[in-house]
């Protein structure tokens, strides 16, 4: 995925007041701790596979040692009697050695844990990219939902101002004693409940905006005017397309098969602890005194370890890895098969927000065609103010419901990209314009 270029790039300077979703979703991948918690454990899985590697060099120590004795002790080894140079005893006595070792066959249990260190890497990213893309599908519907409940309460707005309109005309023909003042109450009760929406889809709004404004780590008041979103690509592969493409890119299956993976190597791991060890070890010394001066010496040799009696420690370590190992194989057989779930029921999701948005588009057109012929024929004296407001409503309440229809099939199609693995920035900016 693109994420981790896409996290190296500073927050280019922007108009805050028409916040695009492409920077509302940089804003978040950059902001969210879900997201730098991933990235650090990415990191770390990063370094730990430096740490599996490091066993299959030599290792080199050196070690530095001043001792004082209550008794003199031998200053250099004893290795023979001579009477004409005997030992040499000091209380004060320093060494200094260099240690060389390195294991010569281990029945692969450091190539083992060395891909099981890289194993945690593969799970670490997976865990990364999964964690991005949920952010990134987060920020969508943060940012659809404010549009959508822009989008409901600007036509509540213009349905109270018409009526606020209306109830000031008929006042002032009731007035006059052209109207009856039974049609002002009604018109007054229309305002109140109209009002009531309002208020209560305020409300929504404001939630909404504190929801993005958090994801994107902004001010609430910096996000109340967006762009509007669209598709700009509705093109679709096939069921069977989409399924596979879900098993292989899947942010859920790909965390499944690392899993499977780490716990193989998890395997390798315990059964190398039931075969012995070959190692090689030289040692270079130097033993003295500060009077006598500082003689070297040095030894080599070959070891092999083999521990005889565990208590069964090692066999349950393998059982216990086998179980871990099934388990994970498991989880991945549910993991494909919960992919493929997602992705059906995405796909219907989808058809039917397309469904509605192409009936509710043809039902606005209609109703503005209601709308306009209700308006003359109030205007021609032919049609009643009720006729004329129930037109209106409708219009609105249809045109809002286009908004969240519109707005539906976008979070429809950006579930379908996360659960195949497609989302992305890069996968908006082709599929989504603004």
């Amino acid at each position: 995925m693109t994420v981790p270029l896409l996290l190296a790039l500073q927050l280019a300077a922007q108009d805050t007041s028409r916040l695009t979703l492409a920077d509302a979703v940089q804003r978040a991948l950059a902001s969210q701790p879900g997201v730098a918690a991933a990235r650090e454990s990415r990191a770390s899985a990063q370094a730990n596979v430096g740490v599996a590697r490091a066993p299959l060099w030599p290792r080199l120590s050196a070690s530095l040692s001043a001792n004082q004795y209550k008794i003199g002790n031998l200053v250099y080894p004893l290795s023979g009697i001579n009477p004409a140079n005997p030992p040499l005893f000091a209380t004060t006595l320093s060494q200094g050695a260099l240690q060389l070792g390195y294991t010569l066959f281990d029945f692969g249990g450091r190539t083992s844990q060395l891909r099981l260190a890289k194993a945690e890497e593969r799970r670490a990213e997976a865990a990364l990219d999964a964690t991005s893309a949920a952010t990134i599908s987060r920020t969508v519907s943060a940012y659809l939902r404010v549009l959508t409940t822009r989008g409901v309460l600007d036509a509540q707005e213009r349905r109270l101002a018409a009526l606020r309109s209306e109830a000031d005309r008929v006042a002032q023909l009731e007035a006059q004693g052209k109207a009856a003042h039974v049609e002002v109450l009604r018109l007054a009760a229309e305002v109140s409940r109209a009002r009531a929406d309002e208020v209560a889809t305020r409300a929504q709004l404001d939630v909404a905006e504190h929801d993005l404004g958090r994801l994107v780590n902004l001010p609430a008041d910096t996000v109340r005017v967006l762009r509007p979103v669209r598709l700009a690509d509705t093109t679709l592969e096939g069921r069977a397309a989409l399924i596979a493409t879900a098993e292989q890119n899947s942010p859920e299956v790909a965390q499944a098969e690392r899993e499977a993976e780490a716990a193989q190597a998890g395997v390798g791991v315990a059964q190398a602890s039931l075969l012995p060890q070959l190692s090689a070890t030289a040692v270079y010394v130097e033993n003295g005194h500060q009077f006598t001066g500082y003689r070297p010496w040095w030894n080599a040799g070959l070891q092999l370890s083999y521990p005889i009696f565990t208590g069964g420690s090692r066999s349950s370590a393998v059982r216990a890895n086998q179980a871990a190992a099934r388990a994970a194989g498991a989880q991945l057989d549910a993991a494909r098969q919960g992919a493929e779930q997602s992705v059906d029921a995405a796909v219907a999701t989808l058809a039917s927000a397309s469904a509605t948005v192409q009936a509710l588009s043809t039902a606005v057109a209609q109703s503005e065609e209601v709308e306009r012929i209700r308006l003359l024929s109030l205007q021609v004296g032919s049609g009643t103010e009720t006729d004329y407001l129930d037109a209106e409503a409708t219009l609105l309440s249809n045109r809002a419901s286009l908004v969240q229809a519109q707005n539906d099939e976008i979070a429809a199609r950006v579930e379908l990209a996360r659960v195949t693995g497609e989302l992305s920035p890069a996968w908006m900016a082709r599929v989504l314009a603004q």
